[in-house]
């Protein structure tokens, strides 16, 4: 049972980071599209969350942590957004679908969940005369 949980916890974990790619914004594109948060990075290689951003000139305002925040578009190094990524989340349900057919396919042959006949009650059973 823990195996089975800890493999349910690795596939949503897969899940969340192949839905989702960090893409690199223009300026033109971030007052076109006005997105509800960015990632802002900084020239020392620093990364900011910058939800509500709007660019007022030089400067971009929003809100970081909660507080009103400007920041001069100087010391930005670059603006990125979460988007869909939808190439790798194709790939991962198709992937998860192959992995789950296979196992069970496998399980099914194994033998492991072949007959439920309890020898002890029924001991001419076919099953139980096999020796399986």
């Amino acid at each position: 049972m823990r195996s089975t949980t800890l493999t349910g916890g690795l596939i949503a974990v897969l899940v969340v980071a192949a839905c989702h790619k960090m893409t690199a914004l223009s300026w033109n594109e971030m007052d076109a599209m006005r997105p509800g948060q960015v990632w802002v990075t900084y020239s020392d290689q620093t990364v900011q969350e910058v939800s509500g951003p709007k660019r007022f000139g030089d400067t971009l305002v929003g809100y970081i942590a909660g507080e009103f925040t400007e920041i001069p578009t100087a010391q930005i190094k670059q603006v990125t957004i979460r988007e869909p990524a939808r190439g790798k989340t194709v790939a991962l349900v198709v992937a998860g679908t192959a992995a789950a057919v296979g196992i069970a396919a496998f399980m099914a042959g194994s033998g492991l969940f072949g007959s439920s006949v309890d020898c002890f009650d029924q001991p001419e059973h076919p099953d139980c005369l096999n020796g399986t």
